[in-house]
């Protein structure tokens, strides 16, 4: 084979790269809606309402991004431990659901600009006596199936020379989690902090604390993530953000969720690794 054909190849190739990138965000304006996983058991980024319906910061906001392409938002309700996998099996275009951008996610999809804080908090019982990180040695803990919180908890362990009572208990939801740490299953569970401020806001037994490990997993970010190969979806979702952040829609929308604005502490590059 010789160099013109390698570099006609090549040129194909990168063709064939960029009509697939395109193509994602065509298919969604000829289907006339945008997809997007998530899973609604993850106050307040998404949950149900006495109507049964999917409400939430994440709704808002994929509400704004699907009108925004002149197409209608559908969220799709998934199981969180699997929706990497359900992205890539097409059952939705993109990932919009409260998602902490990690390392090990980043070897399969590609992060958007981070659109929230996602540190890591913990939940106790107000009756523990927990007030630290460290007081959960010898006691039960958990943290959501599919979350970085599980690599964390048992990394901060050992950074802090601690063992837990038993393997880490991982839960399908948050409403699981309260309740195990009702019955006393659990002594804390890890999640992002916003959302555990959330829960202890509605379970008043229930205390919520910031949890970093001295400092070792500051500056966690919630992003959207989509498939590698739709670059032009997420070019077009991370202009979408920064378009809500210069016109001060995206804080009045985690004013109106969280209670307070997190936009001027946001990066404006996406994660990478």
């Amino acid at each position: 084979m010789n160099w013109h054909s390698l570099l006609l190849g090549a040129a194909f190739a990168t063709l064939a790269s960029t009509l697939a990138q395109a193509e994602a965000l065509e298919d969604i304006k000829a289907a006339g809606e945008l997809k997007f996983g998530l899973e609604a058991q993850y106050r307040p980024f998404e949950f149900r309402d006495e109507n049964n319906n999917i409400v939430g910061y994440d709704i808002d906001l994929g509400n704004a991004f699907a009108a925004s392409l002149g197409v209608k938002a559908v969220p799709v309700d998934t199981n969180w431990s699997t929706v990497l996998e359900s992205l890539y099996s097409g059952q939705f275009n993109m990932i919009l659901g409260g998602m902490t951008a990690t390392q090990v996610r980043y070897e399969k999809v590609n992060f958007s600009v981070p659109y929230m804080d996602a540190a890591s908090g913990l939940l106790v019982t107000k009756a523990s006596g927990i007030t630290d990180f460290a007081g959960l040695a010898g006691k039960v803990a958990g943290a959501g199936a599919g979350t970085p919180q599980i690599d964390m908890l048992k990394t901060c362990a050992e950074t802090k020379g601690i063992a837990f009572d038993g393997d880490l208990q991982t839960f399908d939801n948050d409403a699981l989690a309260y309740e195990a740490l009702a019955t006393g299953r659990v002594a804390g569970y890890a999640s992002s902090i916003v959302s555990l401020l959330e829960g202890a806001k509605a379970n008043p037994d229930l205390m919520a604390m910031p949890w970093n490990c001295d400092g070792t997993f500051e500056g966690a970010w919630t992003a959207a993530a989509f498939r590698k190969e739709d670059d032009t979806l997420r070019a077009a979702f991370d202009a979408f953000i920064a378009g809500m952040a210069a016109s001060g829609e995206l804080e009045a929308l985690q004013v109106k969720w969280f209670g307070q604005s997190f936009v001027a502490a946001l990066p404006t590059t996406a994660p990478s690794w």
